[in-house]
């Protein structure tokens, strides 16, 4: 245990810097010359300065690494050396409620204190009952009220450190969020550019073929062909490369109404190209109407790669609910003789996106099949409401660890009001024991004994009477005093503090005073014993 303590203590002395190591040097020196000092002049026994003087530096120390040990370890001593002192119960209540965690360790641990500090007086008188309330509110001003305090630096002190491991993950994740943003733009970029670039080129390819096979009349028209689709490829290329510079994700959304434009550079090749519209047009989202323009320019571009010279049918249909968008084509001469297949893929991811379905596939006559089921609204605005936007532009949701945080704001913010309603509580407490100790020597204080001594026999007795309480203060059946013949005489019990002597709850000390003929002519202090 000793050998665990001491690499604790090492550890935590290595991490601190210079100046903390100097502070508690200084602090252990000032409050052990206190400790010993008042030891020594309170003399309870001889070994008691030597006692306080070896432990508290070790207490002192010791709270660094186990304050519950050290605050118990000083209670005991404090009951063994008649009482503990002052400065070392605010340092050690202190610490305690700042290093402990748990709240009902520092309540026990008070408690045992309290129970030892209270005790500690039998050292010097027995213990009643005015004497405890006096040492209560001495405790609770000494050990509560720091405690309280500390409690809620504590508070205070783990709530700003949690907003700052929070602040650094949140930062952290805003990195790597910001990462995936440049991700995702990055493919988005990409598959734009296969789709749009891929469809060119394509046509640029067959345009070629038509110039190698044309003759001088058609080679000047194919030619011609090339040049619009290319100088078509580059106005796209710029157009997709200047959404880098743009906040706005759908600024190179094509309209649909582009599908004519598509399928007359498709016929300008030689290909069969049919455009079917069906149901009754009507204002997409852009999300919707992007998608869909891309699925058929997708569908088309496949469809000259390979089946040249089949028949294509593009299919564009406006239901209740949905927008189907398909191309359809039928065999044909393969012109391309593989791909990367990557096409397909990111068609899938871009449809999903939109929240679509994207089917794929032969048909039964040879040929091949591309369409997607796209959810479409009337209503323009709504359709383009955040449910419907990609994820890289859906605000973040809530994430488990704000809602961690959330959770130890909560927390934390419960328990810094029970800090501060049980501080409240200790000094209203003191507040109470206090103005309850002056009830209780105004109650009982009637004659104090600077009036005692100011009274002199043959003085009037209207003179005595008025510095001496009301009549209705006197008290009766007391025992004991020289009788005083044809005399009248009046009780009153003195003070409390007159009453603190070396045996206070032996008896009561009572103050006589006899009249004749309006004189007083006798004075008396009586102790009276109690049975």
């Amino acid at each position: 245990m000793t050998v665990r303590w001491a690499a604790r203590w090492r550890d935590q002395a290595r991490r601190a810097g210079a100046w903390r190591l100097v502070h508690e040097i200084c602090l252990v020196v000032l409050v052990t010359i206190v400790a010993v000092v008042a030891a020594a002049v309170a003399g309870w026994y001889p070994w008691a300065p030597w006692l306080v003087g070896l432990s508290t530096p070790i207490l002192i120390a010791l709270r660094l690494t186990y304050p519950l040990v050290a605050y118990l370890t000083a209670a005991l001593v404090g009951l063994g050396t008649g009482g503990q002192n002052s400065l070392l119960l605010v340092l050690l209540s202190a610490s305690l409620s700042y290093r402990v965690a748990r709240w009902w360790q520092v309540t026990a641990a008070l408690a045992v204190a309290w129970a030892c500090y209270v005790a500690s007086i039998v050292w010097e008188e027995p213990l009643s009952v005015e004497m405890a309330v006096v040492l209560s509110a001495m405790f609770a001003l000494l050990a509560v009220l720091p405690a309280g305090v500390a409690r809620l630096v504590r508070r205070r002190r783990t709530l700003l450190a949690a907003m700052h491991q929070r602040n650094v993950q949140l930062h952290s994740q805003q990195g790597e969020v910001a990462r995936q943003a440049q991700t995702r733009e990055r493919a988005r970029i990409a598959r734009d550019l296969h789709d749009s670039l891929g469809h060119k080129l394509t046509l640029i390819s067959l345009y070629a073929g038509m110039v190698r096979t044309a003759d001088e009349d058609r080679r000047s028209e194919a030619a011609d062909l090339v040049r619009q689709t290319s100088s078509a490829a580059m106005t796209e290329l710029r157009q997709i490369l200047g959404i880098l510079g743009e906040g706005d994700g759908q600024s190179s959304v094509r309209p649909l109404s582009g599908l004519d434009e598509l399928a007359e550079q498709a016929r300008a090749s030689g290909a069969q190209v049919e455009v079917v519209r069906e149901g009754e047009p009507r204002p997409l989202a852009a999300l919707t109407e992007h998608a869909a323009y891309r699925v058929i320019q997708e569908g088309l571009t496949n469809a000259l790669r390979h089946a040249h010279g089949g028949a294509v049918v593009l299919l564009l249909r406006f239901e209740p609910d949905a927008l189907v968008a398909g191309v359809t084509n039928t065999a044909g001469q393969r012109i391309v003789r593989s791909t990367s297949g990557q096409g397909l893929l990111g068609l899938t991811e871009r449809v999903r996106i939109a929240n679509g379905v994207l089917y794929h596939g032969p048909t039964p006559d040879g040929g091949f099949r591309l369409a997607a089921t796209l959810p479409c609204s009337g209503d323009e605005h709504a359709t383009s409401t955040a449910e419907h936007r990609p994820p890289e532009h859906r605000p973040p949701p809530a994430t488990e660890a704000q809602a961690d945080f959330a959770a130890l704001m909560d927390r934390d913010r419960r328990r810094s009001r029970l800090v501060l309603a049980a501080t409240t509580l200790s000094i209203a407490g003191f507040l109470a024991l206090c103005l309850a100790g002056v009830w209780l020597m105004m109650a009982f204080v009637v004659v104090d004994r600077n009036t005692y001594d100011a009274i002199h026999i043959g003085q009037p007795e209207d003179e005595v009477r008025a510095l001496l309480p009301d009549a209705d203060a006197a008290v009766t059946g007391v025992t004991g005093g020289r009788p005083v013949p044809d005399a009248t005489c009046v009780d009153y019990p003195a003070s409390i503090l007159d009453q603190v002597g070396p045996d206070p709850g032996a008896g009561r000390d009572i103050y006589r005073f006899c009249f004749r003929d309006g004189i007083l002519i006798d004075k008396q202090e009586i102790h009276e014993r109690r049975p």
